[in-house]
């Protein structure tokens, strides 16, 4: 599949160190599947930076070597069936519901404070999530509980993000491209 990351520059050695801060899904090299969001997110880093324009870098991503642990009500757990040794590098990804909103907020503001590990499984490599929107805002500062703001969001219309955590895990699986002026 082809991902995309939005900056001035074009950045064709991802480096997961980069990102300093804590971040939605912690420390890592961050993209989306949405060429629009990339190109928006290109644009607002090139006024931040004074850069003459913004760049989006272009990937590719095989997704098919990563275990993909899955984070519903009953927490996050591999697939029935997936005998997952603990030592290869998994992927954490949420369900598209009620459950799976509320476990993607609490994992945002978990990421926020530093702890990134999954509970039981530890720390993923890379990570599928949807880009904050303003009611995970909310929450994270306490306004307004998980559980009472996920009925309001629609998993559907949120925009998928990844987020690659182990630079091994980046360096075997994502190819740049190319990079597009935004």
């Amino acid at each position: 599949m082809k991902l995309y990351h939005g900056s001035d520059t074009a950045i064709e050695q991802p480096d997961v160190s980069f990102n300093k801060g804590f971040s939605d899904l912690g420390q890592g090299f961050y993209l989306t599947d949405d060429h629009g969001v990339a190109t928006a997110r290109a644009r607002s880093r090139a006024r931040m930076t004074g850069a003459a324009e913004g760049v989006v870098s272009v990937f590719e991503f095989d997704e098919s070597p990563i275990d993909w642990a899955v984070w519903s009500e009953k927490g996050p757990a591999f697939p029935a069936g997936l005998s997952h040794d603990g030592t290869a590098p998994f992927g954490l990804k949420f369900t598209a519901d009620q459950a799976g909103i509320i476990a993607w907020i609490d994992y945002i503001g978990s990421c926020r404070a530093g702890q990134t590990a999954a509970p039981g499984l530890g720390e993923p490599a890379i990570v599928r999530a949807w880009i904050a929107t303003e009611e995970v805002e909310m929450a994270c500062s306490g306004l307004v509980s998980a559980e009472d703001l996920a009925g309001f969001i629609d998993p559907a219309s949120l925009v998928v993000q990844y987020c690659f955590r182990s630079q091994e895990t980046l360096d075997q699986l994502l190819t740049f491209s190319h990079a597009e002026r935004a």
